[in-house]
């Protein structure tokens, strides 16, 4: 086995249990850390389906991640601008 492929699966690894933590950071008490958890579990899954599209030769894995990553901060910035209120 290459030391290429092997360390792509270690970084998938490592990006799901990010994931995980984050997950356990988004239930935080707080409507600022739920939202900063799932931005990281979004950011993780694009970088992790990134790995996973080149390790498995899969189509349309770049568009997926970038549009997720895209429509995370879309969503974060959306958010903001609703909870800010007027000022």
């Amino acid at each position: 086995m290459d030391i290429l492929i092997i360390s792509k699966y270690i970084l998938i690894i490592a990006f799901i249990i990010i994931m995980v933590a984050a997950l356990r950071a988004s239930a935080y008490r707080t409507t600022s850390m739920g939202l900063l958890g799932s931005s990281v579990v979004v950011v993780a899954f694009a970088v992790a389906l990134l790995a996973f599209g080149d390790l498995y030769n899969l189509t349309f894995y770049k568009d997926i991640s970038l549009a997720l990553i895209f429509f995370g901060f879309v969503g974060t910035v959306a958010f903001v601008v609703v909870m800010g209120g007027d000022k």
